[in-house]
């Protein structure tokens, strides 16, 4: 047995087995009879171990150096480090759409064995596995890892030097298709809830599965954020590439969509909305994978084949096709009956969830319009950060304050003690501000800490009325605020996410108006001032790591010891790699590069070096942000949902 025969056998049988939990979940749903269902369920546990099997193949490939497929000449060196090895598998096309369908098929057995709805069930069931069987199809025909090579050769030439570069490479693509893949289960469970009629229960349902694709995500996103960050060597963290924009798109519908969803469960309002959020979320994820793979892009993180992206854009319409669908057939059962206040939860709510998707809209707009100029005229032009950061100003800011006044304010109407708390939160926002400007901030930067101040105000006067509400019960206020915490997990976890985002705006806001940027040629021995920093340069060393070869520049720096970057030589490019050297600051980050260097006599550098302002407290922010959302996913006991409203 070899790895290429263990894989397409594995492919197979999944394939098969996903084509069958399909029909008997089409005739669960034709018969409404639940045998059927659980058949399914039992054919959602092979298709998963087919999966796991086909994923345990490839991986025996690449640690055993075996060049007997396809996948593993492209993409794998035997030079390469274990952990790189092992991360090879979705370091390229055919094994990150591998890592895609494992996913999706653990997805669905999870999914499966909590279903227990059988007015639902089938179609969600259904749902899942037509997904499933997209991915196990386009293994097999369009993209198999497991193609065999005739005359295997000794060696490759491993994966794309960016990701060897940084260990997040093991972990950072993991985490996004963790998150992409999530969306299918509240997707699923939305197409069942349009056929079943069944309105609004299946928002409760899948609260737990859209918080742990949304947390994933979050965790992708900031990962994907530092791994720029260290290893592509500008100084920066975001820099509105296309792909990291395909990641941020779904996050933003998924965010619109858990503050609706939040009103549908709590009042039955907005169940259109909700239907619309969770297509365009799930539809995003596919856009990016097809951004990513179909070639129409250039990108520091796009695949290079484009054979599967007619493919991809097939799938993403019949996504869209199915969602809407669906919505335009229930569009008179759900629409919303009743009047509602803008001066209330759901009314900000409502007006937060489309600051989001407008976000969604600008990112799309700014992504697809070179590619749209390029078809209709011909002519090649760009959308840069200025687009994207004077787009995104205005709405991060109506955000920021829509988020502190949102939780304070009633179901319904706004009362006194959210008015006078409304009242102090402003008077937060002007004194920061003002603080601000008196001390020599620009208007952008005073804004933005008069926004942070609001938003921690906001938290404060939050945690002092659960405190209050409690303090009866527990016996004391401390008693009080420590109940509201244990026992009002979904208000404190969100508390947590609200205090990441604004302390992530803080940051972002700062280190965009107070980075600073300054090169210079240096003797060996030498010293100089670099962006207000002393800079020395010590020695410059090489050494060969034998999957690379890297030239390393020892400085001391002020106020951050001796740093090391590295130019790093790969067989497969041209040019070298930087690997800059940061320094973490509570209130500066050193970030020192090495640009050039004298490759005679080893006797001068060009160094750079970047000292940008609390770019450590945006990880912490994510953090938070993260911490906040494991709370509110942590399992309650059930509570009865709203009322179906079922149609017969």
């Amino acid at each position: 047995m070899t790895p290429g025969l263990l894989g397409n056998l594995a492919l197979a049988f999944g394939f098969v087995f996903t084509a069958l939990g399909l029909a008997l979940a089409g005739f669960a749903w034709w018969a409404k009879d639940g045998r059927y269902v659980e058949a399914a369920k039992r054919a959602a546990l092979f298709s998963l171990l087919a999966a796991l099997l086909a994923f345990g193949a490839l991986e025996w490939a690449l640690l055993t150096d075996d060049f007997s497929i396809v996948y593993t000449v492209k993409n794998h060196s035997t030079k390469s480090p274990l952990w790189v090895k092992f991360a090879t598998l979705w370091a390229a096309l055919e094994g990150s759409i591998l890592l895609w369908a494992t996913f999706q098929a653990l997805y669905t057995f999870l999914a499966a064995r909590r279903m227990r709805d059988y007015w639902m069930a089938p179609a969600a069931l259904g749902t899942l596995f037509g997904i499933q069987l997209f991915f196990f199809g386009v293994m097999l025909f369009v993209a198999n890892p497991f193609t065999p090579v005739p005359n295997p050769p000794a060696d490759g030439p491993g994966p794309n030097p960016l990701l060897q570069n940084h260990w997040m490479m093991a972990v950072h693509p993991v985490l996004m298709y963790l998150g992409f893949v999530g969306m299918s289960v509240p997707f699923a469970y939305a197409v069942a809830a349009m056929l079943a009629r069944r309105y609004q229960s299946w928002v409760a349902t899948t609260r737990w599965w859209t918080l742990v694709a949304f947390g994933f995500l979050t965790a992708a996103i900031f990962a994907g954020g530092w791994w720029s960050y260290e290893v592509l060597g500008w100084g920066g963290y975001w820099g509105w590439d296309p792909v990291e924009n395909a990641s941020f798109i779904p996050w933003l519908l998924l965010a619109a969509f858990l503050h609706t969803a939040m009103v549908q469960e709590r009042r039955g309002f907005f169940k259109t909305w909700n239907f619309a959020y969770i297509t365009l979320a799930f539809s995003a994820t596919v856009f990016g994978t097809f951004l990513t793979r179909s070639g129409v892009i250039q990108s520091v993180h796009a695949f290079v084949e484009g054979a599967v992206g007619p493919v991809f854009l097939g799938f993403l319409l019949l996504v869209l096709a199915v969602g809407f669908g669906l919505l335009s057939r229930v569009a008179g059962e759900v629409r919303d009956v009743g009047g509602m206040g803008l001066l209330s939860r759901e009314g900000l709510l409502l007006g937060g969830s489309l600051v989001f998707a407008t976000m969604a809209f600008v990112v799309v707009l700014g992504t697809l319009f070179p590619l749209i100029v390029e078809a209709t005229t011909g002519d090649k032009v760009s959308v840069g950060a200025p687009f994207f950061n004077t787009a995104f100003a205005p709405l991060g800011a109506a955000l920021l304050l829509l988020m502190g006044a949102g939780p304070l304010v009633p179901w319904g109407r706004v009362d006194a003690y959210a008015a006078r708390a409304l009242a102090v939160m402003a008077s937060a926002l002007v004194l920061g501000a003002a603080a601000s400007l008196f001390l020599g901030a620009t208007f952008g930067v005073a804004l933005g800490v008069g926004l942070f101040c609001y938003n921690l105000a906001s938290v404060y006067y939050q945690a002092a009325k659960g405190a209050r509400v409690w303090r009866a019960k527990a016996g004391g206020a401390l008693a009080g605020l420590l109940a509201y915490l244990v026992r009002a997990r979904r208000q404190a976890g969100a508390q947590l996410v609200h205090l990441g985002v604004a302390l992530a705006a803080l940051a972002i806001v700062f280190s965009q108006a107070y980075r600073s940027d300054v090169q210079k040629t240096l003797e060996v021995g030498q010293s100089a001032s670099l962006a207000g920093v002393e800079v020395k340069l010590l020695r410059l060393s090489a050494f060969d790591q034998g999957f690379r070869f890297a030239v390393e520049a020892t400085a001391r720096v002020q106020g951050a010891g001796v740093l090391r970057p590295q130019l790093r030589y790969y067989p497969t490019m041209n040019s070298p790699l930087a690997a800059p050297a940061v320094h973490y600051g509570l209130y500066n980050d050193d970030y020192l590069i090495l640009q050039a260097f004298d490759t005679e006599h080893a006797q001068w550098a060009t160094l750079r070096m970047v000292r940008t302002p609390l770019v450590l407290w945006l990880w912490i922010a994510g953090g938070i942000l993260l911490l906040g959302v494991l709370y509110i996913a942590i399992p309650e006991r059930r509570r009865a949902p709203a009322g179906e409203g079922v149609t017969a």
